[in-house]
């Protein structure tokens, strides 16, 4: 009993708070699948693609904020030198807000919004990759009957790895991967569920879940052979996005110096991605090598399209327009 709880213990199906999330990236991933004949990589790239172009809009107003804040950096430094004794903090604050108000800046808007918003689009990805069988396939039911599922199929699973001691991981993938083995169980104990049209369904969209002799439902594994690439492509393409967009900051303001804890910062993320490439299936680690490749061509054509120098001298201009427009404002009230 004590191991089929462990098992259990890893059924999921999804956190409660980012169902709505899963059930609609659900629904577009399976229009996608459909119209490009089961392409499951080609559907999960534009799927990746169409969500960074979603953010792009928050990307380049936070490049339009870091601009207008490296154009503040020299009347910064003068209050900052101005009040030098922590005593005087509040009249340095003080002047700090006069200046933002003055200049129309709010220096929070470069806060986190992309990054919520690229970790809420993570979690429906996530969603449809581990659980594809609920909010891919549409299997009505399942969620409620994920317990009585893996009590079914937990000694076909044992008896498959050699393992009376295993416990089931990433449910209704394994369901997925082994389901040869599992069919005729879930069809004779759960019939409303696991119809004939289901059990087609999933052995399509199995099918599709090979890419290059890869089965992208395994967890990767050096001992697994090629399979390995996942990984070391997750570290490269993440160092990539890293070592571009430091690049681009250097460039867009050489005035900040790159110390040692900033360049320990830029490769903690990569090989953290890398580490746990090694916990998550090959399909998760796909994605982030997409998601890192598209996001170094977004940060390159932001760069291109708004160079900070030009963004800078634009809104110098529009600033200098609408405080000549309160002032008249003024003039007239008075």
């Amino acid at each position: 009993m004590n191991t089929f709880l462990l098992a259990v213990n890893t059924v999921s199906n999804g956190f409660a708070l980012f169902k709505p999330l899963y059930w609609l990236f659900g629904k577009c991933m399976s229009l996608l699948l459909e119209v490009l004949g089961n392409q499951y990589f080609i559907a999960l790239i534009i799927f990746t693609v169409v969500t960074r172009l979603v953010l792009l809009p928050l990307n380049i107003k936070q490049q339009k904020t870091m601009a207008r804040t490296t154009r503040l950096q020299p009347k910064i430094q003068k209050i900052q030198k101005k009040y030098p004794d922590m005593r005087d903090r509040d009249k340095l604050n003080q002047e700090m807000q006069e200046l933002y108000a003055r200049e129309g800046h709010n220096p929070m808007q470069m806060g986190c919004g992309p990054m919520l918003f690229q970790m809420i689009f993570l979690m429906g990805i996530i969603g449809i990759i581990y659980y594809p069988i609920q909010y891919i396939l549409g299997a009505g039911g399942f969620d409620t009957a994920s317990k009585d599922i893996a009590e079914a199929i937990l000694p076909i699973y044992q008896g498959i790895i050699g393992d009376p001691d295993a416990k089931i991981q990433y449910f209704q993938l394994n369901i997925i991967e082994h389901f040869d083995a599992y069919r005729e169980v879930l069809q004779t104990e759960f019939p409303k569920i696991f119809t004939d049209a289901l059990c087609n369904d999933i052995e399509t969209y199995r099918s599709g879940l090979i890419l290059f002799g890869i089965d992208m439902t395994a967890v990767p594994h050096w001992k697994d052979g090629i399979i390995v690439i996942i990984p070391i492509l997750c570290l490269l393409t993440s160092l990539g996005s890293s070592v571009v967009s430091t690049l681009i900051q250097k460039k867009n303001n050489p005035a900040v110096q790159q110390n040692a804890q900033m360049m320990m910062m830029m490769l903690m993320m990569p090989f953290f991605s890398f580490y746990i490439s090694f916990k998550v299936t090959a399909a998760v680690g796909f994605y982030w090598i997409i998601s890192n490749i598209v996001a170094v061509l977004q940060q390159l054509f932001i760069a291109k399209a708004y160079p900070p120098k030009k963004t800078q001298a634009k809104l110098m201009v529009e600033n200098t327009i609408e405080r000549r427009s309160r002032e008249e404002s003024l003039k007239k009230i008075k």
